[in-house]
């Protein structure tokens, strides 16, 4: 496959403790998948930790979402190929697309990404020159980013940013709210269905040692709505669709 200059390709192993207990790839490693490649390419380009250092500077996903087409599975040796745009409106777009070994598209990802000040906790419209790339100008692929909300959706459970869930940034890493969400599906879903659509806002960081509660409310059938709740602040809110084994 000819990449174009702003393309960046890398090769993944499904290892089995990305899996799940289906053997699937599970929703968090598909995003952790996504993360990873966005990272390597900008330390190719240079965009590295010493930049962010320098500049006061760091990448924060604002929102993310995801398609599958084939659930990948462990064991399996895949194909990621990331497509950042340049910023607009101060988001910079990044789809990522992973491939089988047959070259068919497997999951879609399509992650939005803001660049703030550390000092000031401020969203960045324009970008030192560091952060200057060979970026897409524009990418039309796209998927739904809106959420579909319930205001009374129901605690069930309250969980913590413990030290295996969070970063070097401190904070609850984002790929871990999909494990987090996909735990709190009831038990006969994720037995009998697969994600099929994976959409979430990141509201606010969650720091190392903070309690959250999550809410949960099913929207219609195989459709469901999660938020997170540090007190009575919305850290985050998501979709997930889920499908039939099978189908």
């Amino acid at each position: 496959m000819q990449l174009q200059p702003y393309e960046f390709q890398e090769d993944y192993f499904v290892y089995r403790y990305d899996g799940d207990f289906l053997g699937n790839i599970q929703p968090g490693s598909i995003l952790r998948y996504a993360q990873q490649i966005a990272t390597t390419q900008c330390a190719a380009l240079g965009i590295d930790d010493e930049v962010y250092a320098r500049t006061h500077t760091a990448f924060l996903l604002a929102r993310q979402a995801f398609h599958v087409y084939q659930m990948p599975r462990v064991d399996e040796r895949l194909t990621l190929i990331t497509r950042p745009e340049k910023v607009y409106h101060a988001v910079n777009k990044r789809l990522t697309s992973i491939y089988d070994r047959q070259g068919n598209e497997c999951v879609f990802v399509d992650s939005r990404w803001v660049l703030v000040d550390t000092d000031k906790r401020t969203i960045l419209r324009n970008h030192p020159p560091e952060f200057d790339g060979p970026w897409a100008e524009k990418l039309p692929r796209t998927l739904p980013m809106r959420i579909k909300k319930i205001t009374d959706a129901e605690e069930v459970g309250t969980y913590r940013a413990d030290y295996s869930l969070c970063d070097m940034n401190g904070h609850l890493n984002n790929t871990r709210y999909a494990d987090i969400i996909f735990d709190s599906l009831p038990l006969e879903v994720v037995r009998t269905q697969a994600v099929e659509d994976f959409l979430i806002y990141y509201h606010k960081e969650i720091p190392l040692g903070q309690s959250f509660r999550v809410c949960r409310a099913q929207l219609e059938e195989n459709k469901w709505f999660f938020s997170g709740w540090h007190e009575d602040t919305c850290c985050f809110e998501a979709n997930v669709t889920m499908k039939p084994i099978g189908e």
